[in-house]
């Protein structure tokens, strides 16, 4: 099984996206990122990205074309997209010298700080899944007292 992206294009109506997370939840497939932006024409686009096999892959796309709401199931090539995440970490508070490590790391990660006081770092990290997966694993749960994370969203390259 290899990680999937579907961009599901669907109509902005209450309940859209319990009837498509219903159609994983069915088969027994575990969304791992989901994320809901509004297009200019007034359509929904969400980026779903799951684990499956070429078969089930190609199943969940014909099941999902089938759902009321749904007008357009496009699979995702992520070597044909730019694919980025944001992550908002917040320390436990920190010594002094510790926390201009945590610091210093945070931006040689590409991030910034968006607030410290009291030794508590306050810092915004953008980029790929994997950039910031080595981050909140580098810093761990000894440093971090709080993760929040975006969601992967990408756009097409063409």
């Amino acid at each position: 099984m290899k990680s999937r992206i579907f961009s599901v294009l669907c109509q902005n109506v209450p309940g859209v996206m319990m009837r498509v997370s219903r159609e994983f939840t069915r088969r027994q497939i575990n969304l791992d990122s989901v994320t809901v932006g509004i297009e200019p024409t007034g359509l929904a686009r969400m980026i779903l990205i799951f684990n499956a096999d070429d078969r089930m892959a190609e199943f969940m796309r014909r099941v999902l074309l089938r759902a009321e709401p749904v007008v357009d199931v496009e699979v995702i090539d992520p070597s044909r997209s730019i694919v980025r995440e944001v992550a908002l970490l917040k320390t436990k508070p920190l010594a002094d010298d510790r926390m201009w490590k945590v610091i210093a790391e945070i931006e040689r990660a590409g991030g910034r700080v968006l607030d410290s006081r009291n030794g508590v770092v306050i810092a915004e990290l953008s980029g790929d899944h994997e950039e910031i997966e080595r981050v909140v694993r580098s810093l761990g749960p000894e440093v971090l007292k709080e993760v929040a994370r975006s969601g992967q969203v990408l756009i097409s390259k063409e």
